[in-house]
Formats: C-alpha cells, sequence, structure tokens
C-alpha cells in the first residue's frame, strides 16, 4: 500500500492564498493512517474520473468516485478515511479570484457531492483541463472563467433518504470511539435488516458492507501497530476480531506482511529519518 502525499503543506502561511489546481494520477490504495485533519481557509474540490476517496467532514463522510466532484467549504475541518486510486484533479481557490461569488455550491451550509452523467462528466474533465493548462500558462483571465463556469454547473441537492442511510452506515463504521462490528450490529442499530443494508450499500459505493468495516478495521490497526503501545493481541481486539492468528491472517492478505512485520517497517522508517 502506497503513502500519500500532502497536497497542502500545514506548515506553509495560506492566508495570501488565491488558486492552484493539481492534476492526479494515483493507482493504489493509500495509507490514510498518518494523515491529519485538515482545516484550510479556502474553498477546495476533488474531481474524480477514476477511483474512489472518503472523507469525513465535520463528522460525516462523503464518499466521492468516479464521475463525482466533492467541494469543501473553507474553514471546515476534515480527514481522509479510505482512499482507493485517485485520478482526477485537486482544486483550492479563493473567493477573490472569481468574477461572482453568488453560486449556489458555495454558499451551501454543507459539503456538496455532485454526480455527473457520462457526457457532462467529459465536458466537466475538459473544462478542468483548461484550468489546469492555463494556469500552468499563467493565463490567469482563462482559468478565473474556466473556473467560473465550472462553478456554476454545481448545484446542491437535498439527500435521498437511501443516500441518508449508507452515509449513516459509514459515519458508524468509522466512529473511532466504537470498534468495527458486524454487519448484522450496523444494520440493528439502522432499523433495517442486514440483507437490506447490504443492498443499499453496494448499490451507492459499489462495496459491501463488509468491504467497508474491512477498510475501517485495517486502517485502525494500521494506525494502532505505529504508536508500539499495544501487543498485537490487544489490537486484533480493538478492530473487533478476537483470534490473533485471524487477525494476522486477515491483515496479512491486504497488506502482504504481518502486522508485526508492518510495525516494524514502520519503527525501521522512523529511526532512518532521525
Amino acid at each position: 500500500m502506497a503513502i500519500i502525499e500532502p497536497f497542502w503543506n500545514p506548515k506553509t502561511d495560506m492566508s495570501g492564498f488565491l488558486f492552484s489546481i493539481k492534476k492526479v494520477h494515483r493507482e493504489a490504495y493509500f495509507d490514510v493512517s498518518d494523515i491529519p485533519e485538515t482545516v484550510l481557509p479556502f474553498f477546495s474540490f476533488a474531481y474524480l474520473t477514476d477511483g474512489e476517496v472518503l472523507i469525513e467532514i465535520e463528522g460525516k463522510p462523503y464518499l466521492c468516485q468516479t464521475g463525482q466532484v466533492l467541494i469543501i467549504p473553507r474553514n471546515v475541518p476534515f480527514r481522509v478515511l479510505h482512499f482507493n486510486r485517485n485520478t482526477g484533479f485537486e482544486c483550492g481557490f479563493s473567493l477573490r479570484v472569481l468574477k461572482d461569488v453568488s453560486y449556489e455550491c458555495l454558499h451551501s451550509p454543507q459539503p456538496v457531492l455532485q454526480s455527473f452523467t457520462p457526457e457532462d462528466a467529459s465536458f466537466t474533465t475538459a473544462l478542468l483541463e483548461v484550468i489546469y493548462k492555463s494556469y500552468q500558462q499563467k493565463d490567469y483571465f482563462v482559468t478565473a472563467s474556466a473556473l467560473d463556469l465550472f462553478l456554476c454547473r454545481i448545484k446542491p441537492r437535498e439527500d435521498h433518504p437511501d443516500n441518508a442511510i449508507v452515509s449513516r452506515f459509514l459515519e458508524l463504521v468509522f466512529d473511532r470511539n466504537n470498534k468495527p462490528g458486524k454487519v448484522s450490529t450496523y444494520a440493528s442499530s439502522l432499523c433495517i435488516t442486514p440483507n437490506y443494508l447490504n443492498r443499499l450499500v453496494r448499490a451507492h459505493t459499489g462495496h459491501s458492507a463488509m468491504d467497508w468495516i474491512e477498510i475501517s478495521r485495517l486502517n485502525l490497526a494500521k494506525s494502532l501497530l505505529k504508536q508500539n503501545q499495544l501487543q498485537v493481541s490487544e489490537i486484533a481486539s480493538a478492530v473487533g476480531i478476537d483470534d490473533q492468528s485471524y487477525f494476522t491472517r486477515f491483515f496479512k492478505k491486504s497488506e502482504g506482511i504481518t502486522p508485526t512485520q508492518y510495525r516494524d517497517q514502520v519503527l525501521s522508517k522512523l529511526r532512518h529519518s532521525k
């Protein structure tokens, strides 16, 4: 599993920030256990032409997938929960670069997640290419004009009740105050059957409910292994697996190494970085 590089340096003074756009092409699962919670003093968005990223924004999870854009308001805390491949664009902008600041998406009290039809997605990709190339060429008039055109196409929409159930499920699964549980446990909390929960989650995310539980377990396990304070058996229990042997097999199946080997690698890197 690869390590994702931070796009925004938290140590940088961003008070004078106006605009930046990055084209990304990452072809792997990424280790998100070291990515801290972030608060940016400007608007930011991710648009994906492939892959998916799950981001918790003010305690609520937002899953952005292929053909979707996620706009995060300024000064709102967020953290990455899951990162699987990522092709598309990452952008940050201040209102000072816009010709018009009346767009709906800039005044929504919540983050905005929008899906595009294949035809609209092709146009959006081409539009962001224009923004990216014009910015690289320092043609800021074209950059601002294309950014305005992009933002005027983003329309906040009310969530369908099914989306709310899936969102609540993901929120429960990634709640670090409780260890990851069983599908039936979450279904009971949501007052629906396990089969119905599985159908909803798969229909809306492309993954089963159990897939998300295992992703949450793995992320939590890696975070705990890096702390070097708990025994492997204690970490297994903390992620909801009582059998240490099963936990080792589960971890190795995903990472290709045992939990102990993973911890040794992390500690070795820390020693060499000093």
